[in-house]
């Protein structure tokens, strides 16, 4: 008799029947328990058994996806068919890890983004090919939880020597919008986040020194903390958004002779353009995990990491992931006999049970609960005490005071933030003093017992803030037992609540560095635009220096006449760059220069400039143009688009074609993967009435079956 043993809805990594490989009681949990996330797709894999010997071949089916109990929503439900081949030969008592393993050996369907939200109801009815048997089963599942990955990207580009030829200047152009985009890829996968991420452009940033320096025992070489400071900077020119995790691009050709392929010092992290797996083990740091204990991440490794045994023992951690994954782009199954958490220097890496769970709730991920239908007068009293106010005639009664239910503007913060490297003989390298607002003045990392200190006359203390230090954990190939705490990156936020006379960072009575007030401030003219051709502009501007002073310079911009400012490029060498106005907000924008002499910050008078509206910038997140598909399979379209800051997201539609064909709307499409050969999808971004106004595209292969397997 033909029967659905199970059903098992996954994202990335799921329990299903886990008694039956974890040996410890301990690693397992019940069936589909691992949280999922709203809109996201999620994959129903509905095993099935004959009761009697033999083989039922030819057995398909549906799947109905309806509104659960509660749901925000309401309607009518979907009816999925099968993914390809979509039907299955069903065995009688087949083996678990042989039927786990193989998306073949499951019916397999695809429940899309945008209905994966609330309480849901999952109907599965499945048939033999004649109709003659047939067998239905139902699960319950609730992907309330949105999480959404925000990035806010420094994009890095070179222009120095030439490490292998140094007489040679190198000019490499920093990465862009849709580079941030696809390297994300990879994170949008296997992380428990929703399909669509935020990502903006939050400064460019051009470096003169190549990456050095060799890391030991999970950490950064100097190189990188080195860079990291600069981003650092740049995130608190930028405002220090709350809610986005700051990323460094770096140039795919940027010389890098260290060995780390990517860096993260609490709250900062940079990796290479296409460093797909690179951007999400960075990531996966500064949402708070620590290396997973395999290969050679000496003692940075995890002390939590369960042992997932059998595959895994508490004497030799290989950090297996624990459970069968799956790859929602492909089908394909990681396994917990070979995969392993990503966040370990082992592969091949994939999300792991202990990995999913620590990025459940993230508050780095900016967790919100989403489509459920929730008494109105809860929400009102646990956010807003006060909702009655609301309700009220307009003009109010005497009583009621209207500035109590005035929502405040947004606030920035007068800092000074210094920003340098802790080194392991106690010595202090200051890399940047800068003055500038800030969002948010909460830094990541451990407190220490140094401060910031500035002083007025006669060395009286105006003002002062703690020194955070900021833990480096990379992502290479780099190993040993050695510990060193340092170097560290660190950074203190100090109220600029005067100019000074001088700057110092203390450890009780004892100086450790002191920088004295030039006698004379740097000056700087306002900047001239000149707009060039395509989505570029051309800023020149003069700066008169003092003698002595520590050269910066930034690019700041402002929507709101002058209220807040973000960043759109720092560490400026010379007097002229060229910004990507795709960068930029719309409407009536100021421009300005802000120059720092390591102890001053000197705004120039802004000009303003009248920007448009620009569409998005689009992205194709898979096929990946390296990665063969097998022909007949699931081929999942995903795109990504990175829209202006504060931009509709109604006012554009999002078209596919392969080989010249349209076969879907929305930035994900699921479809078949054409026959063997060369092939090209593209992305369209289009305004309402359909003229094209960006696009992207991709080549990719796909090879037959046989091949697949060779």
């Amino acid at each position: 008799m033909l029967t659905i043993r199970g059903i098992e809805v996954t994202q990335g990594i799921q329990y299903y029947r886990a008694d039956q490989h974890l040996t410890d009681p301990s690693d397992r949990g019940p069936d589909n328990s691992l949280t999922l996330v709203a809109n996201k797709p999620a994959w129903v894999r509905v095993y099935l058994e004959t009761t009697t010997p033999g083989v039922i071949p030819n057995v398909t089916g549906k799947l109905n996806v309806d509104y659960g109990l509660l749901n925000l929503q309401s309607g009518p439900g979907i009816t999925l068919d099968p993914q390809p081949p979509g039907q299955v030969a069903v065995q009688y008592a087949p083996d678990y890890v042989t039927t786990r393993t193989s998306i073949a050996a499951t019916l397999n369907f695809i429940v899309p983004a945008d209905r994966m939200s609330g309480p849901l109801v999952l109907n599965a009815s499945v048939t033999n090919g004649n109709g003659t048997e047939t067998a239905t089963l139902s699960v319950y599942i609730s992907p309330s939880l949105r999480q959404t990955l925000r990035l806010r990207g420094i994009m890095i580009g070179y222009n120095g020597p030439d490490p292998g030829n140094p007489a040679n200047n190198l000019i490499i152009a920093a990465p862009g919008l849709a580079d941030l985009q696809t390297t994300a890829a990879w994170a949008l996968r296997v992380m428990p986040v929703q399909s669509n991420a935020v990502f903006e452009a939050a400064s460019t940033l051009t470096r003169s020194m190549a990456l050095t320096g060799m890391a030991t025992n999970g950490g950064c070489a100097t190189g990188w903390i080195t860079l990291n400071a600069a981003i650092a900077t740049a995130k608190t020119a930028d405002g220090n958004h709350p809610g986005f995790l700051y990323y460094g691009l770096i140039a795919a050709s940027f010389p890098n002779l260290s060995n780390n392929g990517g860096c993260e010092s609490s709250g900062v992290s940079s990796g290479f353009d296409g460093g797909q797996v690179a951007l999400a083990h960075e990531v996966g740091h500064a949402c708070g995990r620590a290396h997973a204990p395999c290969g050679g991440v000496g003692t940075s490794a995890d002390p939590s990491y369960p042992a997932y045994e059998p595959y895994d023992t508490p004497t030799a951690r290989v950090a297996s992931i624990g459970e069968f994954g799956l790859d929602i782009t492909t089908g394909a199954v990681p396994t917990p006999t070979t995969a392993r958490d990503y966040m370990s220097y082992c592969g091949p890496g994939w999300i792991s049970i202990y990995g999913h769970n620590a990025l459940i709730n993230n508050p780095a991920l900016n967790p919100e609960q989403v489509g459920y239908r929730r008494p109105w007068w809860r929400d009102y009293v646990h956010y807003d005490p006060w909702w009655w106010l609301h309700y009220k005639p307009d003009p109010p009664p005497y009583w009621v005071d209207p500035e109590s239910i005035r929502e405040l503007k947004t606030r920035m913060q007068r800092v000074i933030s210094v920003t340098g490297i802790l080194h392991a003989d106690e010595h202090v390298e200051v890399l940047h003093v800068t003055r500038s607002e800030v969002l948010s003045t909460e830094l990541a990392g451990r407190m220490t017992d140094m401060a910031v200190v500035l002083h007025g006359t006669k060395g009286v203390e105006l003002a002062s803030g703690t020194v955070v230090e900021m833990s480096s954990q990379g992502e290479c190939g780099c190993g040993g037992n050695a510990t060193p705490a340092r170097p560290s990156l660190f950074q203190a936020f100090v109220p600029d609540i005067a100019v000074g006379t001088a700057l110092s960072i203390r450890r009780g009575r004892k100086t450790l560095w002191k920088r004295i007030a030039l006698t004379s401030a740097p000056a700087v003219n306002r900047p001239k635009v000149q707009r060039q051709n395509g989505d570029k502009m051309q800023v020149t501007w003069s700066v008169r220096w003092p003698r002595g002073a520590v050269r910066d310079t930034w690019l700041r911009v402002s929507a709101d006449k002058g209220q807040t400012w973000r960043a759109i490029a720092t560490g400026l060498i010379g007097n002229d760059t060229l910004i990507d106005l795709t960068h930029l907000p719309s409407g009536n924008l100021l421009l300005e220069i802000v120059v720092h002499d390591g102890f001053r910050s000197i705004a120039s008078e802004p000009v303003e400039l009248e920007h448009k509206a620009t569409p998005p910038i689009p992205a194709i997140l898979h096929p990946h143009p390296k990665r063969p598909l097998v022909a007949g399979e699931t081929l999942h379209l995903w795109g990504s688009v990175a829209r202006q800051p504060g931009a509709s997201h109604e006012t554009y539609r999002y078209t596919w074609t392969l080989d010249g064909k349209q076969v879907g709307d929305g930035l994900q499409v699921f479809s078949r993967v054409p026959p063997p050969g060369s092939h090209r999808c593209e992305l369209f971004v289009q305004d309402l009435e359909g003229k094209i106004l960006r696009k992207c595209h991709i080549d990719f292969a796909s090879i037959s079956a046989d091949d697949a397997r060779v």
